[in-house]
């Protein structure tokens, strides 16, 4: 068998010319000291008899060192995923009772197939209840097909564990609003009416789920659950591809401004293409200015079928309710070169653009990446991008600059820029004039010598790059011989119209 040696920690992937996992579990029975992250990858047989085998060495302790189990993709029958939650819950409870469950034990399990299905998944879960989850701190039921039952023996599980500070439930469709509901309300009669249900959790992962504005009313009571001096840590929240709409929107300002004096409760929130809409942007604009989301350092809000109209209100609120806010993703909304303006001019500009600091003391400061692709900037927009003081990364893909608009650009991409160090101009359809025009200027440092260029990745894939545009790389690359410059294959003359015909 093949065995991956990383410095720290040991992994056997279960690879070899056989498809037997025979050798890697004796490894584990032997209590290998470096066989530390256990993946058995698809192509291996791991069935009722070799999980048996695991079971048994988790179980009676024969195994020490093991703390990750990586088994994705293998269909187990629930009477096998019940002994093994066993053996996880027997573990546990030797450890605890030695004191060494802090620094011991199996703490992240990826298992199980997209068959697994509620039994599958109820079985493990009964097997897992008398220890609360065992010592599980990561879990992973990603694409599990899960439904209400399922979901329901999770929340029950685990609500008062401990350890568990992450949980993937995504791709699991069959969980919907009512699911959801379900698990929330499990979660509470496992804690009791005092208790703080999943008080360790860190990142909770429920994209593609089906969850509408009924679920998101359930998830929120659940993860204020006295979140505002109960829980310890901001959660990373994931809620993507899920119909939440504006309606749902009314709970999520309860989450993202639950305490005026600690701030949001998330540290990360992700809603690409959840249907929000400029009303729910106003919602969620509207609750950060009442109270603002401390703490709150990434927010997706990408695909969502935000308007100018949800742009122009959402940048009165990023200048002041986001004060940690360091990345945010509007990509796919057709915000169009005022919406893009809008919420650019909520943020500082660049110390060269002779701007009042008077002014400045006003605006946001902590945003660090901006994701405008396919927004509609058109030149207007990216202009006023360019012209930001805080951004270390841009992203203006696909927003039709097209030659002219790159021709305009350049100017402010003279001697490279003092705060952006990731730019991405790809996708904007402009000729290779154009785009030599925009190289000979970033390579132009006469004029720049009041800041030190901070670009060290620029993106220029999908406009046009001939031999020309080479030469003009290889005269930038002198100057800047740090800077990578993503392109498309050169095409020589000649070959453009070949590729036509």
């Amino acid at each position: 068998y093949d065995i991956k040696e990383l410095r720290s920690p040991i992994m056997a992937w279960g690879q070899g010319g056989f498809k037997s996992c025979d050798a890697l579990l004796k490894r584990v029975e032997q209590n290998d000291v470096k066989l530390v992250e256990l993946v058995i990858l698809p192509m291996k047989t791991f069935g009722a008899a070799e999980i048996q085998r695991l079971s048994n060495s988790i179980a009676s302790g024969v195994n020490t060192n093991l703390k990750t189990i990586s088994a994705s993709g293998h269909h187990l029958p629930p009477e096998s995923l019940k002994m093994f939650g066993q053996a996880l819950s027997a573990q546990a409870q030797k450890l605890n009772s030695d004191n060494t469950a802090s620094s011991n034990g199996i703490t992240h399990i990826s298992i199980g197939s997209k068959y697994m299905g509620d039994e599958g998944v109820v079985a493990l879960c009964e097997g897992l209840a008398p220890s609360d989850g065992a010592l599980l701190q990561s879990l992973d039921l990603g694409w599990k097909n899960i439904g209400r039952e399922g979901i329901r023996a999770i929340g029950s599980t685990f609500a008062n564990s401990k350890f568990l500070s992450s949980l993937d439930l995504s791709r699991n469709n069959n969980i919907g609003s009512d699911g959801i509901t379900d698990f929330c309300n499990a979660a509470e009669e496992a804690t009791g009416s005092s208790g703080i249900a999943f008080p360790s959790m860190e990142h909770l992962t429920l994209s593609e789920c089906n969850i509408g504005p009924m679920g998101m009313n359930s998830l929120a009571r659940i993860i204020i659950s006295d979140g505002s001096s109960g829980r310890s840590k901001r959660i990373r929240l994931s809620l993507a591809s899920n119909p939440i709409t504006s309606e749902g929107c009314q709970s999520l300002s309860t989450i993202i401004s639950a305490n005026p004096t600690n701030g949001s409760l998330l540290s990360v929130l992700e809603l690409s293409q959840c249907s929000l809409g400029d009303n729910g942007i106003k919602l969620l604009s509207s609750a950060a200015l009442s109270s603002p989301c401390t703490g709150l350092a990434v927010l997706d809000l990408s695909e969502n079928s935000i308007t100018e109209e949800g742009a122009n209100t959402f940048s009165v609120s990023l200048a002041e309710a986001w004060p940690d806010l360091n990345e945010l993703k509007l990509a796919k909304n057709n915000l169009r070169e005022d919406g893009v303006v809008s919420v650019i001019s909520a943020l500082v500009h660049r110390n060269d653009a002779g701007i009042d600091s008077s002014i400045e003391s006003n605006k946001n400061s902590s945003l660090t990446s901006l994701d405008l692709t396919d927004t509609s900037c058109r030149v207007k927009g990216a202009k006023a991008a360019l012209m930001t003081g805080s951004l270390t990364t841009l992203r203006l893909f696909n927003n039709k600059l097209g030659s002219d608009g790159f021709r305009e650009i350049a100017p402010l991409l003279e001697g490279g820029h003092p705060s952006i160090v990731n730019l991405d101009l790809g996708g904007n359809s402009a000729d290779e004039d154009s785009v030599i025009i925009l190289l000979n200027s970033v390579a132009n440092t006469s004029q720049a010598s009041n800041f030190l260029s901070k670009l060290l990745l620029l993106e220029i894939g999908g406009n046009k790059f001939g031999e020309k545009a080479m030469e003009a790389l290889e005269n930038l690359k002198k100057v800047w011989p740090k800077l990578d410059v993503a392109h498309d294959k050169p095409v020589q003359e000649g070959e453009e119209e070949e590729a036509k015909d």
